[in-house]
């Protein structure tokens, strides 16, 4: 069985295709078919799935406002992408957002990390997904939060990329128990909430659980 978390992309099988297009279509979400005969692919969400050994998915669609959640079988996953094994694919189009990447991929960025976004799900299954506007979502994943005073630095190094490209770029910064965004570490605020499978929580409370 596959092992998945929060942000990797999922290529699923085609019995698990004809499944959610089929639950797709009852719930008046008929958008999804084209999407997944286009793409078969889906993200993994932070929820929880409700049943064992399933994984808790998004298929997106060409939209940003169509966006559909569900859960697959594990087993029905053929191959699991993190968004640091997307970082070296050279994309087919020249976009601002990619442009973008380029530049963040050669810059002093800790961690493991990767596209997310429309970003990761381009390179991932190569079909288009980003647009000329799109940001750019970068996921880096941690044992332990950063200190304010390092991600203040990592922030620079982004604000600098984004002043060169005009690309809005956000950040988030994922740990075992949970995620928060980059810009909210580097202020230090005591009031910066962290996103857990369990809904947000206090960052506090996600530093007390190392």
């Amino acid at each position: 069985m596959v092992t998945a978390v929060v942000h990797d992309i999922v290529e699923l099988s085609s019995d698990a295709v004809n499944e959610l297009c089929r639950r797709a279509s009852g719930q008046g979400q008929p958008w999804v078919v084209d999407s997944l005969a286009a793409s078969p692919w889906a993200v993994v969400r932070r929820t929880r799935a409700a049943e064992d050994a399933h994984l808790a998915v998004g298929v997106r669609g060409r939209y940003r406002h169509r966006r559909w959640g569900t859960e697959v079988p594990a087993s029905a996953c053929l191959r699991v992408l993190r968004p640091s094994d997307l970082v070296d694919r050279i994309p087919s189009r020249d976009l601002p957002v990619f442009r973008a990447l380029a530049l963040v991929r050669s810059a002093p960025i800790p961690g493991d990390w990767g596209p997310g976004g429309s970003v990761g799900a381009e390179l991932a299954s190569g079909h288009p997904e980003a647009t000329p506007t799109s940001d750019l979502d970068l996921v880096i994943r941690v044992d332990s939060i950063p200190d304010p005073s390092t991600a203040r630095t990592m922030q620079g190094t982004l604000d600098r990329v984004r002043e060169q490209t005009g690309v809005e770029i956000d950040v988030l910064v994922e740990t075992p128990g949970g995620g928060v965004n980059l810009q909210e570490l580097a202020t230090g605020s005591d009031t910066a909430v962290a996103r857990t499978a369990d809904g947000p929580v206090p960052l506090a409370d996600l530093r007390s659980r190392r």
